[in-house]
């Protein structure tokens, strides 16, 4: 019987003596690709496959096994015929005859490479497979009606830490914790009442004080007569088992409440694609609560449920994660956006499950769409412009130039476009202030208007430019790039200075017309002071009439009049300050430089001297060390 069941085990079992292996079952086949008979005509076999990494600490074990009085236990790789290794946990015990002689090492290996792939269920799988392996040495007695032990085997005395003199005769009953006590005693009243093939679960206290939990199959045997003689009990432990199964319980109980508030789709399906779970959210807005069972919704088109099946296919025939896009009709009845991983659940003997988790994505679609959008008809705007639209990004390269840069720099955009600054050929000075402008921009992160000689103009000769340098920033708001947009305002530029000139001449006239009306103002007041004042005395000394005299007052009075008239208009040089000299003059006043008011006013340095000098000789102080602003804060 004992042989029966080695060779039916699903673990490797053999004996070993002196001389080498005398048993080995048929699963050393399964497990390593060498037959028993191998193992039998090569005593050293098992060590020869161990890894390298483990064979001194196997043989030690081995070594050490011969003289334990219990069974020990090691964990190692196995090299297969085929090469692959694989994880096992060796069993061995000594076998001893009546008299305590050492007939051999009994050994069990068991399979445990799917442990180590999988740790999430490795405690679970673990108790598992020892409790199978432990069925070679489970907790056996048998016992009268009224709970007196008759027999007991290794294990039972193991258990309760006594010899086997001291538990036969002793009613097991009172063996059992007091806290069980009432419960177990119920059950063994019901038992006699009904003797039948029964399985009971209760909690038995071991030699160490622990409570341990074993799960007893009671078994009733008759005499010849059929009279109840005694039952039998076969005892396993599952301690680990039940903490196994309350931690699989809380650790379910914990993901469906995850699950519940996880903001996204998950749902589990079997090998065949149906639905076997859907969490709250796909619930909420999908109306999946009816699915579990099915494959998928009736109300979907053929060719979408064979899409979803293909895919999922793809996930468990792969055995790694998909990742794919799909629409999918929403409660609503909207079709929304989803990015859904696939991803297989590995089982133990059984057909993988497989999960999924699908983000809905339909806002985010439709935002890059519209950015799309925006980004096209922005492209088509710069595509369209005269301007040299441009950007540059942190190692000075241009990653876009509008279709104008070939008009304004003589390259293509690809000569461009990808291409370092200094590809633009302009001279180092150009390219020196081009620098200067970038790396103010990239350190500030601030705008900037600049205008100046930036850039060559047609044929290669010196231009103007406007400049407009804005930072582009990431989500983190760190400069990565600048746009720029570079208008040539050369044209324009000398136009305006021109007419400046132009102006200046038609300026410089008309002071000298001023300037001659005054001389002849002060010519004809010389000539009246001279020629008329005398005779206008000489005439009062005369011996006027009274009514003559008064008239002579009269003209008298009146000329001075004139003359006090034309000297107070003289005297006010400064009423005629043009717009553009009254803005210079408040910029003196608050002592701004001339290269500072010719950035405020979109004007040259030169320019600004110019309307400078003028101010001072309206103000007369031409040729004169006088500071212009300290005279000007003089002024009301």
């Amino acid at each position: 019987m004992f042989r029966l069941i080695a060779d039916t085990s699903i673990s490797w079992e053999y004996f070993r003596d002196a001389n080498g292996f005398a048993y080995v079952s048929p699963s050393c086949s399964r497990l390593t690709g060498y037959a028993p008979e191998e193992f039998l005509s090569n005593p050293r076999l098992l060590e020869e496959i161990t890894h390298p990494s483990n064979r001194k600490s196997f043989l030690d074990h081995l070594s050490h096994a011969q003289w334990d009085r219990e069974a020990t236990r090691m964990k190692l790789r196995l090299i297969g015929r085929d090469g692959h290794e694989r994880w096992v946990e060796h069993v061995c015990e000594p076998v001893r005859d009546e008299n305590g002689l050492n007939l051999g090492l009994w050994g069990s290996v068991r399979d445990i490479t799917e442990f180590k792939k999988n740790e999430e269920l490795h405690n679970a799988y673990e108790t598992r497979y020892r409790v199978m392996a432990e069925l070679q040495a489970e907790v056996v007695c048998r016992w009268m009606p009224d709970t007196t032990l008759t027999y007991v085997n290794d294990g039972y005395c193991r258990l309760q830490g006594k010899r086997r003199e001291e538990l036969l005769g002793k009613k097991w009953l009172f063996l059992v914790p007091p806290a069980t006590r009432p419960s177990v005693e119920a059950y063994y009243r019901s038992l006699l009442a009904e003797p039948k093939l029964s399985i009971y679960e209760y909690g038995v206290a071991s030699a160490g004080g622990a409570i341990l939990w074993f799960q007893w199959v009671d078994a009733p045997i008759y005499d010849a007569e059929g009279r109840l003689a005694e039952f039998q009990s076969l005892g396993r432990d599952y301690t680990k088992e039940r903490q196994a199964l309350l931690d699989l319980k809380d650790s379910e109980e914990r993901f469906r409440t995850f699950m519940s508030q996880l903001p996204a789709v998950a749902f589990i399906k079997a090998a065949d694609s149906r639905v076997l779970f859907t969490n709250a959210y796909m619930d909420e807005l999908l109306g999946s609560g009816t699915w579990i069972g099915q494959i998928a919704p009736p109300e979907l088109p053929g060719d979408v449920v064979e899409r979803i099946l293909e895919d999922d296919r793809r996930a468990i025939r792969g055995g790694r994660p998909v990742v794919i896009q799909e629409a999918f009709p929403v409660k609503t009845g909207q079709i929304h956006f989803f990015e859904t991983r696939k991803f297989p659940l590995k089982r133990e003997g059984e057909p993988d499950l497989l999960g999924a988790i699908s983000l809905d994505i339909t806002d985010k679609m439709r935002a890059e769409e519209a950015l799309r959008e925006s980004e096209e008809r922005y492209r088509m705007l710069a595509e369209a412009s005269h301007d040299f639209i441009f950007v540059i990004d942190r190692n000075d390269c241009f990653t876009y130039v509008n279709s104008a840069a070939e008009a304004v720099t003589g390259k293509k955009p690809d000569e461009l476009i990808g291409h370092p600054r200094s590809s633009l050929d302009v001279p180092p000075d150009m390219l020196a202030r081009q620098k200067e402008a970038n790396d103010a921009v990239f350190a500030t992160g601030e705008p900037l208007f600049l205008e100046g000689q930036y850039l060559l103009g047609k044929g290669g000769r010196p231009a103007w430019h406007n400049v407009n340098l804005v930072p582009l920033k990431d989500s983190a708001g760190s400069v990565h790039a600048l746009l720029g947009v570079a208008r040539d305002v050369t044209d324009s530029r000398e136009r305006a200075q021109r007419l400046e000139e132009a102006n200046i001449a038609l300026k410089v006239l008309l002071r000298h017309r001023e300037e001659d009306r005054r001389d002849l103002e002060e010519q004809f007041l010389a000539n009246f002071r001279k020629l008329i004042l005398p005779s206008l005395e000489n005439l009062k000394k005369t011996g006027l009439e009274p009514r003559q005299r008064a008239y002579v007052d009269v003209v008298e009075m009146n000329i001075r009049q004139v003359f006090s008239a034309s000297r107070g208009a003289a005297g006010l040089p400064h009423v005629n300050f043009t717009p553009i000299e009254m803005r210079i003059v408040e910029f003196i006043k608050e002592d701004k430089t001339t290269k500072e008011i010719g950035q405020l006013l979109n004007l040259s340095p030169r320019t600004v001297e110019y309307y400078r000098d003028k101010i001072r000789k309206k103000l007369g102080l031409k040729s004169k060390n006088i500071n212009l602003r300290s005279y000007l804060s003089t002024l009301p």
